[in-house]
Order: C-alpha cells, then structure tokens, then sequence
C-alpha cells in the first residue's frame, strides 16, 4: 500500500497499486481524490505495515501448505472413515453358521456314536486313499472373509482417527498463529 495526502484535509490514505489512475474518497474529509498513475504511484512512500492487523489476519486465515495439509488430512479421515463403515458393514453382515469349533465338536460327536467296524472302515479308506482337502471347506472360507472384513475394518478405523487428531493438531497451531517448525 502507498501512503497519499489528501490535498483538501491532509490526511494520510492508503492506496493500493490496484487504484493507480482512478479515485478514492478521503477517510477525513470525504472529497474525492485522484490517484496518480501507476509510475507515480510507486515513486511515494509506502506505508508502514501495522502489526496488530499482520497477526489477526495470520492467525486467522490459514498458510497455504498448511491449510492444504489440513484439508488434505481432512478427506483422508473421511475417506477412511467411509472405508471403515462399509467394512463393517460388510463384517456385520457375514453370516458363519459353521465355525472350526463346531466343526470339530460334530466329529467328535460322530465319532462317539460310531461302532468299531464303522472306525476300521474309515481308518483303512483314510490309509489307502488319504486325506486330500483340495481347498478349504466353504465355512472356513466364511469364517476368513468375516476375519478379514473385521481386520480392515479396524485399519481404517485407526487411520481415520489418526489422520483426523493430526488435522486437528495441525488446525490448532494454524488458529494460535504459532510458527511453522
């Protein structure tokens, strides 16, 4: 900003470079005043910044990076947040009627009802045959999809809160004006 007199009041004014060549109304004495042109403009003092307006606009608005840092922080808390309820919808929703637990409690149970005849069958088709699983039984395979949903579901969690307590923090010393580190 460049300080001007008003040729009626003397009162100082401050123009912008932006005003060059127009006209402005005394703050004083409410005349208009003509503003020299830009190459004149510039060859009269510029005026001294004040210090008190400096902080309050500094420790209102917010610096670029930072302010980016602090939206981009944002979006991935929200993001991760989403990620985190449908995850948990989806964990929620999975169903295991059949558990390895219970799996193994129903063998027991059909072993203990079996006859002895019915036992030396089986061990001798398991002996000549073997015990070839081929893939993993379909509870298993619920069972795994329930643990993986549950697994991603807390990950997103977790970092959607983290993201979200760094874009606080990082809000915070924007707002207090304290100085980048």
């Amino acid at each position: 900003m460049y300080r001007l007199t008003c040729p009626q009041c003397e009162a100082p004014q401050e123009v912008s470079a932006a005003k060059a060549g127009g006209e402005i109304v005394c703050v004083g004495c409410q005349q208009p005043i003509a503003v020299p042109k830009l190459g004149q403009l510039r060859e009269l003092p510029m005026s001294a910044p004040n210090p008190e307006e400096n902080a309050a606009s500094a420790a209102i608005g917010l610096s670029g990076g930072r302010s980016m840092a602090f939206a981009a922080l944002g979006l991935v808390s929200l993001l991760s947040l989403l990620g985190a309820a449908f995850c948990g919808v989806n964990w929620s929703t999975t169903e295991v009627l059949m558990t390895t637990q219970k799996h193994l409690a129903t063998l027991e149970e059909r072993y203990a009802e079996s006859t002895a005849s019915q036992m030396i069958r089986e061990f001798e088709d398991i002996t000549e045959f073997g015990v070839d699983i081929p893939a993993p039984l379909i509870y298993r395979d619920i069972e795994l999809r329930k643990q993986a949903w549950g697994q991603k579901t807390v990950g997103f969690a977790g970092l959607s809160l983290v993201t979200f307590l760094t874009a606080i923090f990082i809000g915070r010393r924007i707002r207090s004006g304290t100085p980048a580190g």
